[in-house]
Order: C-alpha cells, then sequence, then structure tokens
C-alpha cells in the first residue's frame, strides 16, 4: 500500500487523497486559448509538477511537488488562502 509522509497530517495511505490536478499560471499566459486549453486539458508531460491534492478525512488541500513520470512526491505542504486587493 502507497503512502504520502505529510509533514501536516503524518503518514497517511494514498487511499485517503484525490488528486484534482496542477496547478495553472494562467495569470503568465496571454492567449487565452492557450489558457482555455491549459485549464481543460491539462499538461501530459512526464516532469515535476506541483498538484492540488485533497485529503478527505482532514477536508484539507495540499500542494504537492510530484515527479509524474516516477510518481515520486517531493514535498507536500498545506494550502493557504491567499488573500487579494479586494480582501476576499
Amino acid at each position: 500500500m502507497k503512502h504520502f509522509d505529510c509533514p501536516i497530517i503524518g503518514r497517511r495511505p494514498a487511499q485517503e487523497f484525490i488528486c484534482s490536478g496542477g496547478m495553472i499560471a494562467i495569470v503568465q499566459m496571454t492567449d487565452q486559448d492557450a489558457a482555455r486549453e491549459a485549464l481543460f486539458f491539462g499538461d501530459a508531460t512526464a516532469r515535476v509538477k506541483r498538484e492540488w491534492w485533497y485529503h478527505k478525512p482532514s477536508r484539507l488541500w495540499f500542494l504537492f511537488q510530484r515527479d509524474t513520470a516516477t510518481d515520486v512526491v517531493h514535498s507536500i505542504e498545506l494550502a493557504t488562502r491567499v488573500s487579494t486587493d479586494d480582501g476576499v
């Protein structure tokens, strides 16, 4: 059974997590068609990526840095809310 060593909630079985996909920096994309394609289809290139993962029992979101070619997790951090200029 595969486990993730999380610095926040400890060693947890992979079955407790759901991968929600890679992080996309749309603000860096000037071509709207390219941004839309990245949003819906993602980037299938095998490499180290930052991904959103949800832990079902704790209801916490995490950011994983994971090598999609080898499935090795390099880091896990708690996803935090980012404030914006309008206070949201």
